[in-house]
């Protein structure tokens, strides 16, 4: 018998989602589905969906009932596994199944990669390893934004686009007002920029974009040439969007806001960002835009022990995109 898994609200998936002994009816059966055999069975770390190790062999993927993700994803780790220079991890099976209570769910299979996030390594590497790491994920997302973002955007990724930008203009500001973190003598400029960004978004050339690429989500391994990325995981937050979109992860998460690593990153990605003025203020606009830009922001400014609000655009731009990455 499958097991019935009643999910109502976020509280009940949180206290779920790694629990083995919920899941392993279910993994059975989908694995059953797809031909694969496996010894040993443990969660992964923290995510925000279901995620299991499967012998090490393969990563198994549940997709939370509170997020649309699994269509997007699961068409881009099938295209890109034919991009030779987007390195991701190979996709073995997917579909939705459904538990003993009839409710469906959806899952994808990769295959495991051993080699490690760069949040493990980066204290032990040389700057200049790092820097080429950096140098490295800029090439993987200049060729990641090129791709024809025909062959995956639908309605459902433009209106999943649309709700991101609308509910992060809606919110964003007021949020971080009251959480403390931004000033209200704030509000007026940050309105305007994030105008300014949403009328150029209306017309931007749309790509592909990871959403989430932090220092976890980046696997390096050693070669004889040095350090070299291996794969880029969870494409869970994907989404068509602009370019923009891509930084603030990449500066929070896998640069952890060095502004070498960042200085890489963008000369690789597109020299010509390093002498764009307005550079900055994007970065800010689609920061406070991102899915979850205002839970970073906070995040960041609490661990610097901000003693008060932040009251100035300097300071905002200082704390997201600051000009020590200019030079």
């Amino acid at each position: 018998m499958l097991p019935s898994i009643r999910v109502e609200r976020w509280e009940d998936w949180t206290r779920i989602y790694r629990d083995v002994s919920v899941w392993r009816g279910l993994i059975d059966a989908i694995c059953a589905r797809e031909g694969i055999g496996y010894r040993r069975l443990h969660a992964a770390s923290e995510h925000t969906n279901a995620v299991f190790l499967l012998d090490r062999a393969f990563a198994l993927k549940i997709y939370s009932p509170f997020w649309d993700e699994f269509e997007l994803e699961r068409r881009l780790l099938g295209e890109l596994s034919s991009e030779e220079q987007i390195p991701v991890s190979e996709l073995v099976g997917c579909g939705r199944i459904a538990d003993g209570a009839g409710v469906f769910w959806a899952y994808v299979i990769t295959r495991y990669c051993e080699a490690r996030p760069f949040s493990e390594i980066r204290q032990d590497l040389s700057e200049r390893d790092a820097a080429s790491l950096a140098a490295q994920l800029g090439r993987i997302v200049r060729r990641l934004h090129s791709i024809d973002v025909g062959r995956f955007a639908n309605a459902a990724t433009a209106r999943a686009w649309n709700d991101v930008v609308m509910e992060g203009r809606r919110s964003s500001v007021s949020e971080l007002v009251g959480a403390g973190v931004l000033g209200s003598g704030l509000v007026s400029s940050l309105e305007a920029v994030l105008d300014d960004a949403i009328a150029a978004d209306r017309s931007a050339s749309r790509v592909v974009v990871h959403g989430d690429l932090g220092a976890d989500h980046v696997l390096c391994t050693p070669s004889d040439d040095g350090w070299r990325i291996d794969a880029l995981i969870d494409f869970g937050d994907a989404k068509i969007g602009v370019r923009e979109y891509e930084w603030m992860p990449v500066w929070m998460g896998f640069c952890g806001r060095d502004p070498v690593l960042a200085r890489a990153f963008l000369g690789a990605y597109d020299p010509g960002l390093l002498d764009d003025a307005d550079f900055a203020n994007r970065a800010v606009a689609w920061t406070l835009l991102h899915d979850f830009g205002v839970d970073e922001l906070s995040r960041q400014w609490r661990a610097r022990g901000q003693p008060g609000p932040i009251g100035t655009m300097e300071e905002l731009r200082a704390l997201l995109c600051p000009a020590s990455i200019f030079g």
